[in-house]
């Protein structure tokens, strides 16, 4: 097959949507299909084109047997609303004139998130006379409003919603990732014909259990000492608690929190350490995501921390996908779908959100019980070897594909 994804994150961009998608383009390239990959000048998440991409209207590049086609798209610094959508739309538009120059696909991928990209999906969709697999990652205006981010009344959530509806009528088919996800798609578009549950995948093979060896390698090259060592990994967005993990961090001195990533509380988190001299908080800034297997390598345990808002019983964190393939064992403040999943695998300890006392005496109980470390380590990598490889996940969406194109 002849696969198009249209997406405005992909690698070098280290975001989840960008890890995700270019592990299954990498995946169907590896097995003999042609996958071309629409997306925009790297920017995520700090708003920055790097170097080799300013000026640059158009580009075409080769990663791993991808054929990768760049457009310009708007980007800042800024982590305003407006600038947000400006980025967004601006992908937009230069995605839907450049699709009219690519050769005709077969089924075409779209990525929903950020959500207006699908207009352009369904533009390709006509343009292109190929059938659209829409992927649903996240539920979104319904996300920023319960995160705060929009206010429910405002303008653009009643255009977004136009657009969701819309968007979820036009698809030939719909991917939705998380259980909370599907039940949100079915509110709005009530065909469960039509929609799929796939979950996320991880690289079990990069991903995977440390050595001892391994494990020293990547605690001496993170400068990490012999101490108790907890990391959070990924985007620091209002869909997490950072309060409550920087208020266990304060409590227990005597274990190492490492935050890995960057994202809208950012600069209010190295704000907070700074200010309560919390001399047990690194901070790495964000990393390759090819560095990830050697961050976890590192940890004794994964922290979760999510927000007390509508939608976080239906969230389930990427970072939490790759700290189980790890044999890294979670403690979460979590409730619904992941809190669900972590306690029927035995993969950690989960707390009510925002209960700060409960969060911080289950690390503190984690750090005197080596034993139980290892067990709950073990069930992560089980569970994520059962339910999230790369591999199967990647056939999923093949056989969704191919039923497109014949349907």
């Amino acid at each position: 097959m002849h696969i198009l994804f249209l997406t405005q994150y992909f690698p070098p961009e280290v975001g989840a949507a960008a890890i995700r998608i270019g592990r299954l383009a990498r995946t169907l390239a590896a097995q003999g299909h042609r996958v071309t990959v629409l997306t925009g000048m790297p920017n995520y998440p700090d708003g920055i084109i790097p170097p080799e991409y300013r000026r640059a209207l158009l580009t075409r590049e080769w990663r791993e047997g991808v054929d990768v086609r760049r457009v310009w798209v708007y980007a800042s610094p800024s982590k305003r609303a407006r600038a947000r959508l400006l980025n967004q739309f601006s992908f937009l538009l230069t995605a839907a004139l450049r699709g009219l120059f690519l050769p005709r696909p077969d089924v075409i991928y779209v990525e929903s998130h950020p959500l207006f990209v699908t207009l352009a999906g369904g533009w390709l969709r006509r343009v292109l006379n190929a059938p659209v697999l829409l992927n649903v990652s996240d539920l979104w205006p319904e996300s920023a409003v319960a995160t705060g981010t929009l206010r429910a009344d405002s303008p653009i959530v009643r255009v977004a919603s136009l657009v969701e509806r819309w968007a979820y009528a036009d698809a030939g088919h719909i991917v939705s990732m998380t259980q909370g996800v599907d039940d949100g798609v079915l509110a709005v578009h009530p065909h469960r014909g039509r929609v799929t549950l796939i979950r996320n995948a991880v690289d079990l093979d990069r991903f995977r259990p440390p050595s001892p060896q391994e494990r020293q390698a990547a605690r001496a090259s993170l400068r990490l000492g012999d101490g108790f060592t907890v990391v959070h990994a990924g985007n620091m967005s209002l869909t997490y608690d950072f309060r409550l993990v920087l208020e266990a961090a304060a409590r227990l001195p005597d274990v190492q929190f490492v935050f890995a990533g960057g994202g809208s509380q950012a600069e209010w988190i190295e704000g907070q350490v700074r200010e309560r001299v919390l001399t047990n908080v690194t901070l790495l800034g964000v990393l390759p995501h090819e560095h990830m297997p050697t961050l976890w390598a590192a940890a004794d345990a994964s922290l979760v921390a999510l927000a007390d808002h509508s939608v976080a019983g239906g969230t389930l964190p990427a970072k939490l996908v790759e700290s189980m393939a790890c044999g890294v064992p979670v403690v979460a403040a979590i409730r619904g779908e992941g809190a669900a999943l972590i306690e029927a695998s035995g993969a950690g300890v989960t707390t009510p959100i925002g209960d700060t006392d409960a969060y911080a005496d289950a690390i503190r109980v984690l750090t005197d019980d080596r034993s139980r470390i290892q067990a709950l380590g073990a069930a992560a990598r089980r569970c994520a070897e059962r339910e999230f490889s790369a591999t199967q996940v990647a056939r999923r969406y093949l056989d969704l594909m191919q039923a497109l194109i014949h349907a």
